[in-house]
């Protein structure tokens, strides 16, 4: 008896020793990556249509209701902002009262009520029904199609048509009116993400396009459709003037750590080494990481959290250029920070769209409706940068024109060559 006892003693001491241990790992885990605990226990949204929500105003009233209090509670950065969360909610439970009667109604004050939060990581998760083929080119305050694919093409469209007109109104006009349905922490990525969606619509299946094609002007009307798209690569390579390598980088997502790792290689030896993540709007932090450690020469502190990041042994030790702009965002962005902030890397382009993300939570409205909103207070890097509301300036500012673009000439791009020309001459 006495040694059965002392058996399920130990059993019982081994059980709570582990679970110590246990413990101790997931607290130094949540210090870490508080991301990973998080992703661990929130579940992914889920995408609704403007037609799931509350159709009858009593119903609205309840589920905004919710919404505000979720946010008014939980919003991190209104103080910052100069938000008044009261004020706020006086403005929208106002309009929903006076001139929302329609779920699409409905669907469209949310929208804004985020944009309002003046956070490119506050937002609703509503399924986008209408597509016209392509995502426009947003180019000094101008509208043009880059390659548009086989659909919009199909219906008369050619690249670099500039599109002056869409449904009668000028594009200044039509940007000004549709803005406020958009989210972004600053003037630029709201004015991108406006630009982007100009081809899409959550209500309507047709637009009428007014395009300038070499000085004529010509209507065409672009059904729009519910099919998706093909998915880009994720990550491409190419050897430039062959001793530049240049790999873009287009997401964080799960899956490019694996992708850039297989490129990698045929670019580890050239002495220069251009990584463009222009087109990334981000992902997973936990791999803009990993992938600054093949580009780092000496060991940071990582912009977010209280963790060092060390170059791989196999670390490029050339000369990297990074190309920015407004779409580099979320994780994209605190990539670009951590090799801003190593003080090895110089920046190319324009200032990225200013949002690493703040511990963004997912929500769920009354009515089911998933919803963004950060929750960590606002803070700086180690270098005093702060993590929101301001892009990341590059070394050298450089705007792709219109000339360019039309004669297919990358600006940025082609100025960072020259940079590299000069540093060789």
């Amino acid at each position: 008896m006495k040694r059965t006892f002392k058996v399920i003693l130990k059993i019982l001491v081994g059980l709570l020793g582990f679970l110590i241990i246990a413990i101790g790992l997931l607290f130094i885990l949540a210090r870490c990556h508080p991301e990973l605990i998080q992703r661990f226990f929130e579940e992914e949204p889920e995408y609704i249509r403007f037609s799931a929500l509350p159709h009858d105003r009593d119903s609205m009233k309840v589920d905004f209701d919710g919404i505000h209090q979720i946010v008014a509670e939980n919003y991190s950065l209104y103080r910052q902002k100069g938000i008044s969360m009261d004020s706020l909610y006086d403005v929208y439970s106002a309009r929903l009262r006076d001139s929302v009667k329609t779920s699409d109604d409905y669907g469209m004050m949310l929208m804004e009520y985020f944009a309002d939060l003046r956070c490119g990581h506050a937002c609703a998760f509503f399924f986008c029904d209408y597509f016209g083929g392509a995502e426009p080119r947003y180019i000094e305050g101008r509208l043009f199609l880059d390659h548009p694919g086989d659909y919009i093409s199909k219906h008369g469209f050619r690249d670099k048509d500039e599109i002056v007109a869409i449904n009668g109104k000028t594009i200044p006009t039509w940007m000004a009116d549709n803005i406020r349905y958009h989210e972004g922490s600053t003037a630029a990525q709201r004015a991108f993400r406006t630009a982007s969606a100009a081809l899409s619509s959550y209500t309507d299946t047709l637009l009428n396009i007014t395009v300038d094609r070499g000085g004529d002007t010509i209507s065409i009307p672009l059904p729009l459709h519910a099919k998706g798209f093909p998915n880009p690569n994720i990550c491409e390579r190419k050897i430039l003037q062959d001793s530049i390598g240049y790999i873009d980088i287009k997401t964080m997502r799960n899956g490019i750590v694996e992708v850039f790792d297989s490129l990698y290689p045929s670019v580890k030896n050239l002495p220069y080494l251009i990584v463009d993540v222009r087109r990334n709007g981000g992902g997973n932090s936990l791999n803009g990481e990993k992938l600054c450690e093949y580009l780092l020469k000496r060991e940071i502190k990582h912009c977010l959290y209280d963790k060092t990041l060390t170059p791989r042994a196999d670390a490029y030790r050339g000369k990297v250029f990074l190309l920015i702009d407004t779409r580099t965002f979320s994780a994209a962005e605190s990539f670009a920070i951590d090799l801003w902030e190593s003080g090895e890397v110089i920046l190319v382009g324009c200032p990225t769209g200013g949002d690493t993300g703040s511990s963004p939570e997912t929500f769920k409205s009354p009515a089911g409706l998933s919803f963004r909103i950060p929750l960590r207070e606002p803070r700086l890097t180690p270098k005093g940068f702060p993590l929101e509301g301001r892009g990341i300036p590059p070394h050298y500012k450089v705007v792709q024109t219109v000339k360019d673009f039309m004669a297919g000439i990358d600006t940025q791009l082609e100025f960072t060559i020259g940079l590299i020309q000069k540093g060789r001459d």
